[in-house]
């Protein structure tokens, strides 16, 4: 999930460099806090219960 939506952020903030549509940067924003929020989620659970390091779902 983290690596999906950074990729379509990604995508996103390309295509906002070439035709500068504020909805594609809104979109992009959206993406990338949507992968933000993956990691803190996958790191507070690595906190609390201390394994496993990773969570096979949030990375995919």
């Amino acid at each position: 999930m983290i690596k999906v939506t950074k990729n379509i952020g990604d995508t996103l903030a390309t295509e906002f460099e070439t035709n500068k549509d504020i909805k594609v940067a809104s979109a992009a924003l959206d993406a990338y806090k949507t992968a933000i929020s993956g990691a803190k989620a996958q790191l507070i659970y690595k906190k609390l219960t201390g394994s496993p390091s990773t969570i096979p779902f949030l990375e995919a």
